[in-house]
This record gives C-alpha cells, structure tokens and sequence, in this order.
C-alpha cells in the first residue's frame, strides 16, 4: 500500500464537505487526541472527518517535553494507577512506532538535600520498571559520580553524591500526531486544518453537527477533543474547569551542551524535578509548570522569569557560562481541577475527563503516553449513545516511517533534504512553518542559522508548492515573525 498523502487527504476532504453528505462521526481538534479519535473511529469503518483550527499538531501537541513516558512523579504522589496505565502504554507505543519512541537512558542526580532519598528512588524505580514490563536490559542500577561521568562526560558532578541509571522514552509530538493521521487516512477519513468550528448544531438537546467556516456539516456523532481549548465549545460539568499550566523550554546548541543521556534533578529553587536532554539534534532544558493567566486563544512564550529559573539548573552540572540559546517553546496543559482547587501546579493530577450530551462527547487533559487508551474510551462512550452505526473494523495496519536516506542533512540539523521535499509535495502545508517548525524540525534544529538555507529552501518550495517569488517573500517574513515572537530564548 502506498503512503497516504495529507495534501492529496486534505483536498479531497474539502471536496467531500462541499457534497454535504452527513458524516458518521466529526471530531474537533487536530492534536494527538483528536488524531487517536479519527484513526480508531476511521478504522472500525465510520466515516469520519476531523476538523483543526490551525494547522494539526500546532497547540499542545507541539510542545510538550517530548518525553513518552510513565510518570515517575505521579508515582511519588501516591496516583498508582496513572503510572502503572502510563508505563504500559509506554511499552506498547514504542513497539508500534520504533522509529517515533526511542528508549533514551535517565541519569537521576542525587544530593543529600533532595526530598526524596537516593534508596528511596531506587525502590520507586524499580516499581516503575515493573509497570512497564521493560526489558532486563533497562532495569534500573545505582551509580557512583565516577561511572556516572563515564557515562556521561563533558559535565563537573561534584555536587552530586550518586545516580540512578534508567531508561524512559522520548518522541516527536509532532511526528506522532502527523503518523496517526496518515495511518487515518489509510482507513478513509476525512481531515481539514485551519478549518475552525464556530458553532454546534443543536435539535433541540441533541447535537447533530458544527459550522465550520460558514459551512453547516452534518454528523451522528461529534467528539469535541479541543484540549485545554475544549469547554469553549461544551462547558465542563458542574464545578470542574480547565486550568492552563504553562510548560516552557530551552534548546541549545548539542555542541554547548552534548548529552548523550537525560539529566534529572530536583530544582535548587522548588525542589521539582526538572530534565536536561537531547533531542532533534540539539539540547533541551525543562520544564517549567505555572498557571497560565494570560489569553489562552493566543499563542504562548517563555517569561523571563521562567528563563531565570531554568539557567539557574547549568551551575549544578558544572556550566559556569550560559551557552548560546537557539530557541524556547512554550505549551499549555489541560489539566483538570474542581474550580475551588488551589494544588501547586505539579501537584496537580494529570488524568483525564470526558463529559457529554446528546450527539457530544467532549475530553480532555490525560498525557501523551496514554493517547490511545483515551481515544478508545471516548468512543467507547460515544457508541453507547446509540447513534453510529455497525461496520466492520479493519485490521491494525501499523504505518512505517519514511524510508532512511543517506546523507545529506542540512546543517547541524537531522533533518534530510529528501525528508524536507518529501513534506513540502505531501504534508499538506499552507504556511512556511507548517514545514519548518511541525512536518520537520528544521526550524528549531538551525535557530537563527536557517536563514543560511534561505535559498535552498525557496526553490524546494517553489518547486513543491508553486509559491511566487511575492507568496514566498511573504510566507519568509511571517515565519520570522512567529518564529522570533513566540520561540525567541527569552522575553519580557
């Protein structure tokens, strides 16, 4: 079977909209939930269409901490169950996806001031290893500072006293949401992004269907999996609400910081734990976890403050100087809280919520390792109204990564030109940083050494894309602005 193309999927959806056929099931968000929603629902043989506001994978799901894994944390706070589903759905999201789920090994730093013991996290390691049912070669060990800087070199230790050596998992947020999708398509649904829903479509208390861009579309069953933006359509139950905690992050050069294992240690500051790693290529530092009390429905940025904090993690690893900053991100969490809840953010649970009405079954909050049990339970919610109809489900049909290309990788990126060209023929991309910052990492991997490629990259998109030298002079200019605006290193 060949690869399902995004922008051959999205023309054709347009198409299928305009013939105002009703659907079987619409669901309301492009992020890794919506996208579970629509491949489950696409492959028990629904007719299925998903609807994104923006481009897929551009809110929570793009800026995570790219960490696949079973929540440590969440087993020191005693929520047993959340970690024991976590770690399970760990294992199995990285034997369907080997090339999205990389195992990566933890280095747990100790000192004597920690809230929790070194022999203390060594048993709740342990306990985590066994959720998850990880291979032997992953148990967890205790390190002395001279094998911990065998293993990881380049840093000074010597405020440490010990380490716990384990293995976790790491993802492309982005990658996952644009794999599930592509492997929707592969079962016939429907998407369109920077298509949003404005309205539900009532009769009387049942919802039979949205308006989308002043178009009326009609369904059985609508899934609103909108993430921390969900109750603006469908208000959360009595005395439950949606709190936005920002999490933000910092990415440097891999040559200034060149890891070759995720650094944990509890913050000088909060004592919370906070990570040191690699990914795309380059070095991640984060995160952190505040109330969000600025607009949601805008975009978000690392503070000052939160750059403050983070930098101040560099002298504990024996960085004196601050390296060069190549970019920030920052997301929002939908984390769930009854509206009287007044729990420090990273106390706060992390499990999900679904709720409903006639025709609507609306979820949010959860993790990015749980995404497939969630969208499994909001359709399971969903057939006991009644409504959708009997097919039958076709076969789990695993999609594979894009083939390996040999060489040619632009800059001190890992992205491949062929991976490059590949996304700008297929990935359905309408602006510059739909292949920039989510279909490729080119954007975050290079920083401000992008502009280096500027040449190169406009005649792939002439080539792909058909854009003018007018569209792609502009398309240049507001990848620029978004990019220095929101993943600028620091702002006030």
């Amino acid at each position: 079977m060949s690869r399902p193309s995004l922008t051959d999927a999205v023309q054709r959806s347009l198409a299928q909209c305009q013939a105002q056929q009703p659907w079987d099931l619409i669901v309301i968000g492009g992020g890794i939930t919506g996208a579970g929603i629509l491949r489950e629902g696409a492959r028990r043989g629904w007719r299925c269409l998903l609807l994104e506001r923006g481009d897929f994978a551009s809110g929570t799901s793009n800026f995570s901490s790219k960490m696949v894994h079973g929540g440590l944390r969440y087993l020191a706070q005693g929520q047993w169950r959340l970690t024991r589903e976590a770690a399970a759905s760990r294992e199995q999201l990285r034997q369907r996806w080997p090339d999205l789920i990389t195992p990566l090994p933890y280095l747990f730093l100790h000192r004597s001031s920690d809230p929790t013991p070194a022999w203390a996290m060594g048993l709740a390691l342990k306990l985590y290893h066994y959720f998850a049912q990880a291979p032997a070669l992953h148990r967890p060990r205790r390190l002395d500072l001279a094998s911990l800087s065998k293993l990881q070199p380049g840093f000074s230790f010597s405020a440490f006293e010990s380490a716990h050596h384990y293995f976790d998992a790491v993802a492309d947020d982005a990658a996952l949401v644009l794999r599930t999708l592509e492997e929707a398509v592969q079962y016939g649904a429907a998407l369109r992004h920077y298509s949003p829903v404005t309205e539900l479509i009532r009769d009387g208390e049942q919802i039979t269907g949205v308006v989308c861009q002043d178009q009326t579309l009609h369904a059985r069953m609508v899934i609103n999996a909108a993430g921390v933006w969900a109750d603006g359509l469908h208000p959360l139950p009595e005395n439950r609400v949606i709190r936005p905690l920002r999490g933000s992050h910092l990415m440097f050069h891999q040559r200034d910081l060149p890891l070759n294992a995720a650094l944990t240690l509890y913050h000088p500051e909060d004592r919370r734990v906070v990570f040191c790693y690699p990914w795309a290529g380059a070095s991640v530092l984060g995160t952190t976890d505040l109330d969000h009390l600025a607009d949601k429905a805008q975009p978000t940025q690392i503070s000052e403050e939160e750059q403050r904090y983070l930098l101040k993690v560099l002298p504990l690893l024996g960085i004196t100087k601050t390296p060069p900053l190549l970019a920030s991100w920052s997301g929002l969490r939908p984390i769930l809280a009854n509206s009287d809840d007044n729990q420090a953010p990273s106390d706060a649970s992390r499990e999900h919520l679904l709720w409903q009405q006639p025709g609507l079954i609306s979820i949010t909050g959860g993790k990015l390792t749980t995404f497939v049990a969630m969208a499994e339970e909001a359709l399971a919610l969903a057939q006991q109204q009644g409504l959708l109809p009997t097919r039958t489900a076709q076969a789990d049909q695993p999609l594979q990564g894009l083939p390996r290309w040999d060489g040619s990788l632009i800059g001190d990126s890992l992205v491949h030109r062929h991976e490059l060209a590949y996304w700008a023929r297929h990935g359905a991309i309408e602006q510059l940083s739909d292949l920039l910052l989510r279909r490729t990492r080119l954007g975050w991997s290079l920083g401000q050494s992008l502009r280096d490629y500027q040449q190169e990259i406009e005649q792939l998109c002439n080539d792909a894309l058909g854009w003018s030298q007018p569209q792609w002079q502009l398309q240049w200019q507001q990848y620029w602005q978004e990019f220095e605006r929101w993943h600028g290193p620091g702002h006030g």
